[in-house]
């Protein structure tokens, strides 16, 4: 078995959906492969073993703009799965004027994402990083600020049920490559078919994902602990996130690369070609 590793920044659905079901299913085991999970966020680049994916394909996107050499080679999710909750009367963006919002820290794309749909709204809210999902939705739910922003660790059903109003979903605000498949450019230059190999394994776990109710009930509940009883549109709602064929347009690609450079405050954005080569 070759051993690979495989990783990410949020263990989420978002992130992680399509690693469990090809688990789930043996498609690693079919190809040879023995994927291993790591978390990057306190890790440097330079310091991962070449053969690692990385599952934060947005987070990819951002170093590329910044000159790193990395290659997007599966997009998984095109609408990012984060949405915005209220504990207050807020019942839309506009509502969330002058309000406290918990989002992500700052050099995080979702962070940027927020503040871009927020501005897009001409809506000024007061920005509070938290450091995750747990302590964001806790400083929701005991009303240190009037608004969250969380990921895919709660789908929206779990957090409503606690008594708070679903705001927005930001993958219906703005769309970019946020999660599927990338790797350092050396990687896919010295092993380009280990990198299609992993490509070909996400386009056959997506199927799952689109096809096979019961795998996917059985990878939310029993992979990311959602409860047994899950409500029957949150199949559909994590359907609809993703990109089902993992591959996405030039015009979809430069518009997220623009949108994110702005935020960063960089300069001009690298051809698409440069960092989108899709196996």
């Amino acid at each position: 078995m070759l051993r690979v590793q495989l990783g990410y920044k949020a263990f989420d659905i978002h992130e992680l959906l399509c690693h469990f079901i090809a688990r789930r299913c043996g498609l690693y085991e079919a190809e040879g492969l023995q994927v291993v999970l790591v978390d990057t966020n306190f890790t440097a680049a330079g310091d991962l073993p070449l053969r690692t994916f990385h599952a934060a394909c947005g987070a990819a996107l951002d170093a590329a703009l910044r000159g790193e050499n990395y290659k997007l080679v599966f997009i998984a999710c095109d609408r990012p799965m984060f949405w915005l909750y209220s504990g207050s009367p807020a019942r839309n963006l506009d509502d969330l004027e002058g309000l406290s919002i918990a989002t992500f820290p700052d050099p995080a794309p979702p962070a940027r994402m927020l503040v871009s749909v927020l501005a897009e709204h001409g809506v000024a809210a007061d920005l509070r990083p938290a450091r995750d999902d747990i302590s964001r939705l806790g400083l929701l739910l005991d009303g240190s600020t009037g608004a969250a922003l969380l990921s895919s660790l709660f789908l929206p059903a779990q957090i409503q049920e606690r008594g708070t109003h679903l705001i927005a979903h930001l993958g219906d605000h703005i769309r970019l490559p946020s999660t599927g498949l990338a790797v350092r450019g050396d990687l896919l230059d010295r092993e380009p078919s280990l990198v299609a190999t992993m490509c070909g394994i996400y386009r056959e776990a997506m199927n799952r994902v689109y096809d096979d109710d019961d795998v996917l009930q059985c990878c939310l509940r029993e992979d990311f602990n959602l409860p047994k009883a899950l409500p029957g549109e949150s199949l559909s709602l994590v359907r609809n996130c993703y990109n089902r064929p993992g591959i996405s347009n030039t015009g979809l690609l430069e518009s997220a690369a623009r949108r994110l450079a702005a935020q960063a405050g960089a300069g001009a954005t690298p051809p698409v070609d440069q960092w989108y080569a899709p196996r």
